[in-house]
């Protein structure tokens, strides 16, 4: 492969991940406690109880535990 396609991947992969994050920024917080041993009930910081809480109703299947 030349430098060019190379860099025109990089670059789509880049521009991607850039536009999934955007349209979805909560993802952010899926990515993060999926491997996470921390305690995931807890809002994160600069996250009032209020969201948090329909954050999580939001993905039951993840938060199954915090939801009872």
């Amino acid at each position: 492969m030349n430098k060019k396609t190379i860099l025109y991947i990089a670059l789509g992969i880049i521009i991607l991940v850039l536009l999934v994050f955007t349209f979805f920024p909560n993802m952010t917080y899926a990515v993060k406690d999926f491997g996470s041993d921390e305690d995931k009930c807890s809002p994160p910081a600069g996250t009032s109880e209020k969201e948090w809480r329909e954050h999580m109703e939001h993905h039951p299947d993840i938060y199954a535990e915090c939801l009872r």
